[in-house]
């Protein structure tokens, strides 16, 4: 029995140090985590992602938004956590991609889709207030042969 826990306690961990964020489209915001990732490279490429508690800590560790008692807030972290544990704690998030076409669309779990052609004009605003970072790491995340095509790997 005891060997058979060790061997669960170890896949777990496994698991958890093998997680990958979902890049969302917010920079001050939270990442997800990815869940599925099916097709890389295709005309079909598709991503799943949640947000987990780790998600949340991270962010409130963070704290762009000044939440918390460390950057002059009411909250503490752990309340932090909770606040959006619980008002968001059942987001999943999906992006697609056509990876011959350079497309991408991004699903979040309110709003409308987002969708984004590449390569982006020399032109493109793809600062943080755009929503654009995030947007172009899902894409290297599904297309990374296409990313470096459109000079989007940081080694091109």
């Amino acid at each position: 029995m005891r060997t058979s826990l060790c061997i669960a306690l170890f896949t777990f961990s496994l698991s958890a140090a093998q997680a990958a964020d979902f890049p969302l489209a917010s920079c001050a915001g939270w990442n997800g985590t990815l869940v599925s990732r099916t097709g890389t490279d295709s005309s079909t490429a598709v991503m799943k992602g949640k947000v987990t508690q780790a998600n949340f800590r991270e962010y409130c560790e963070r704290d762009p938004g000044g939440e918390t008692t460390a950057h002059g807030g009411k909250l503490t972290v752990k309340q932090c956590v909770a606040t959006y544990t619980k008002a968001n704690g059942k987001d999943t998030y999906r992006s697609t991609a056509n990876c011959i076409e350079g497309t991408l669309s991004f699903v979040p779990p309110r709003g409308e889709p987002l969708r984004v052609t590449f390569p982006l004009p020399e032109d493109a605003d793809v600062s943080c207030a755009s929503g654009m970072p995030p947007l172009i790491e899902q894409f290297k995340l599904l297309c990374p042969q296409a990313a470096r095509e459109f000079h989007l790997m940081d080694d091109e």
